[in-house]
């Protein structure tokens, strides 16, 4: 294997972890924070917590989803060489980035798009209720885009 092709499938790898952290994350948040009513599937708190994290991850658009990690990965692309000085900037880069893809999403995704998400979800593009949880869902997936590169990043290094 070359180093591109290593290098291009840890990328693809990462930018997976930090895709799903980022759409089940912030789904999370929305159960645990979000003034949104949910729904009662089972009498079990956990297992009507788990659905109800995956209804609200599952009601988010297609486009919403595919966007967020397009934009992330165009980002990404576009400033790597900037944010790969060190373990700190990569982390500090990466979550930057992620945070400016959700917002570049939440402002210019039209609203038909995006179902379950921003303006769909709340009537507003920037609703200051949910804004704090899209964020920090963005920052999470930033981080395990960062731990996943690193991590494997390593192990090929080891191999």
């Amino acid at each position: 294997m070359t180093k591109s092709e290593s290098t291009l499938s840890i990328t693809l790898k990462s930018l997976l972890g930090g895709w799903v952290a980022l759409v089940f994350g912030t789904s999370t948040l929305v159960y645990f924070f979000s003034p949104i009513p949910h729904r009662s599937f089972h009498q079990n708190p956990v297992i009507n917590g788990l659905r109800n994290i995956w209804e609200i991850a599952d009601d988010m658009g297609p486009v919403v989803k595919l966007s967020i990690i397009a934009v992330f990965a165009v980002l990404y692309i576009l400033s790597r060489s900037i944010i790969k000085k060190s373990r700190l900037s990569f982390y500090t880069g990466s979550i930057i980035i992620a945070v400016i893809a959700v917002l570049l999403v939440l402002a210019l995704l039209p609203a038909d798009l995006s179902r379950g998400y921003g303006i769909r979800l709340t009537g507003a593009r920037f609703d200051l209720s949910m804004l704090p949880i899209y964020l920090s869902g963005a920052v999470l997936g930033g981080v395990v885009f960062s731990y996943i590169y690193f991590k494997l990043s390593r192990a090929s290094l080891l191999n």
